[in-house]
């Protein structure tokens, strides 16, 4: 165990061993997960993290629950808000379909160096990793100290409605199961950049689509995702056991940071001081 970094020991390395790249075992989980991304834009990888790991980021992320900020929003699949509707689309057009969303959202800049999560995923070998498994070479960590690492609140109740990620991949870390609810419905490669595919996006919407699937929020399960083709939802919470997310964002290009105004909007007024006082800033 002496040649393993600190950060790895959240993550079973017996069944993922993700700290050496050259291990034939991990080529053919590479492999695997290179292969489902092309063919469903999503791998998933149940019980990446040990159940200690498992506890003890539960544990820190109930200690942060206080610094939650709670959302709402009205907006279509498309990111956009209802007083950005394009009326040139027919009424009942995919289009201009709005839906609301309650979730909840811990920003980077209140998750402590010293917190388990932090740990893991500032370390350099699960980055190599991502960058192998997405074929993004180099890949970096957001550098933004607001967004790059999150986590993601949902309460009893809450949902995120569907929508298209405005970003080529994103990676979460699933940390509690919710008794109920909270699965994540994906219809996954229905639009590509020189085709919308509207009428298949439509029965999505709908219900109707064939190629629908709904995957349970399981903790300690790990799930990198291409989102941006792939229109999805997080259906409501049931019970009391809040839906907790560690979303662990990477780019690639280095040093990037978000707009200012993005930022307060997401994460609340009290980040304007910090952004003034030069915070956050390359």
């Amino acid at each position: 165990m002496a040649d393993i970094p600190a950060p790895a020991r959240f993550i079973d390395l017996e069944r993922y061993p993700v700290h050496r790249l050259d291990d034939p075992r991990t080529q053919a989980l590479l492999e695997r997960c290179r292969t489902d991304l092309e063919t469903q834009a999503f791998t998933v990888l149940e019980d990446f993290l040990t159940p200690d790991a498992v506890q003890l980021f539960w544990d820190e992320s109930m200690a942060l629950h206080d610094r939650t900020v709670r959302r709402e929003a009205v907006r279509s699949a498309y990111l956009d808000t209802p007083d950005q509707e394009d009326t040139s689309f027919p009424e009942d057009h995919p289009r201009r379909r709005f839906f609301r969303t309650w979730w909840g959202v811990v920003a980077d800049d209140l998750i402590p160096d010293d917190h388990g999560l932090r740990q893991l995923y500032a370390w350099d070998g699960l980055t190599a990793f991502f960058s192998e498994a997405l074929q993004v070479r180099p890949l970096y960590r957001h550098a933004d100290r607001f967004q790059a690492l999150n986590i993601n609140v949902l309460n009893p109740g809450d949902e995120q409605a569907w929508h298209f990620d405005d970003m080529d991949f994103v990676v979460l870390l699933y940390l509690t199961t919710p008794e109920a609810g909270g699965e994540l419905e994906c219809a996954s490669l229905v639009r590509t950049d020189d085709d919308p595919n509207y009428a298949t996006v439509a029965r999505a919407f709908d219900g109707t689509y064939e190629g629908l699937r709904r995957r349970k929020s399981v903790a300690g399960t790990l799930t990198i995702m291409r989102g941006h083709h792939s229109v999805h939802r997080v259906l409501p919470v049931e019970g009391t056991i809040p839906r907790l997310t560690a979303v662990l964002a990477y780019d690639r290009t280095p040093d990037k940071r978000e707009n200012d105004a993005i930022n307060i909007q997401i994460f609340g007024e009290r980040v304007r001081e910090k952004v003034e006082k030069g915070f956050n800033r390359g």
